[in-house]
């Protein structure tokens, strides 16, 4: 089966609120010795909506540096300013990322073809893969099945899609449409605890971020997949569930999960970009003994 896990990468930020440059290496460098399968640079979790695209450039040229082709490297280009995508999706490109991934507009809903028209404008200038990235509960709509079969209809280099989407009714419908005509097109999900589903439904896997602090349950799991042994897939996606209680610890996942990440010693800061909150003590003695649960497990 095909079973890939692709860590959408938190940013870690210095204590003036500048790029940590050699923490986000640290970062990757460990996910790549966990035997992850890619890792998206700048996707939400990454906290693209609330960086200049100067901090942006910063973070993807190191990125592309580092990583040096040792895994497949999605860049997130998307931005409310289109005039930004094209140029700085070129460039990451060129200069040696795998694929772009663009997010539809946020803040007013747009309908069908509307959102067919805002990618059919951009994405024949660009000049490589590109994935979509559906999430209506950032954007207020989501990216129906038909207009992504559309879309794939019109551009070649449309190569796959992230759905980040509770359940699977929505990407099950993408798989449905879209794998009988496109095969090689990548449908993922953007929750961990879909994984399983979306592989046995077709799918490619999933482009989630429990993988940023425990990476090795999340590369157990596809790995079990990939091999179709049924009790190490049990095992795993248990594990995952498990791990998945960490987003029901504050209203806001992106410093809980650089809290877990801190406290399993990969990271060294949890500074995000503002207004997002930082941790409480309380959400901290929450992350650190349901790390110790998935320990003892």
């Amino acid at each position: 089966m095909n079973a890939a896990y692709i860590t959408p990468a938190i940013t870690l930020f210095d204590e003036n609120g500048g790029l940590d440059l050699s923490s986000n290496g640290a970062l990757y460098e460990n996910l790549l010795q966990k035997g992850i399968d890619g890792v998206l640079v700048l996707g939400s979790i990454g906290e693209f909506f609330a960086m200049p695209l100067a901090m942006r450039r910063e973070l993807a040229d190191y990125a592309i540096s580092v990583m040096k082709r040792r895994t497949r490297l999605l860049i997130g280009t998307g931005s409310m300013n289109a005039e930004e995508i094209v140029p700085f999706s070129n460039e990451c490109l060129k200069k040696g990322a795998d694929a772009i991934i663009l997010i539809s507009p946020y803040y007013f809903p747009l309908d069908n073809e509307a959102i067919y028209q805002y990618f059919h404008g951009l994405i024949p200038q660009i000049e490589g893969k590109v994935y979509l990235y559906n999430f209506p509960d950032r954007t207020g709509y989501s990216i129906a099945p038909e207009v992504v079969l559309r879309l794939k209809q019109s551009h070649d280099n449309i190569v796959g899609i992230k759905d980040t989407i509770p359940g699977m009714g929505h990407t099950r419908e993408l798989i449905k449409l879209l794998k009988p005509y496109y095969p090689d097109f990548e449908i993922y999900s953007g929750f961990d605890d879909n994984l399983t589903a979306n592989v046995l439904s077709g799918g490619n896997g999933c482009i989630a971020g429990l993988s940023n602090f425990y990476p090795e349950a999340c590369v157990a799991c596809a790995e079990a997949l990939r091999q179709g042994d049924l009790a190490a897939i049990v095992k795993g996606q248990r594990r995952i569930e498990q791990l998945f209680e960490i987003y029901s610890i504050g209203s806001n996942f992106i410093p809980i999960i650089k809290e877990a990440a801190k406290q399993r010693g990969i990271v060294k800061s949890t500074r995000c970009t503002f207004p997002l909150p930082q941790v409480t003590l309380e959400q901290s003695r929450k992350v650190g003994e349901l790390l110790e649960r998935i320990q003892m497990a």
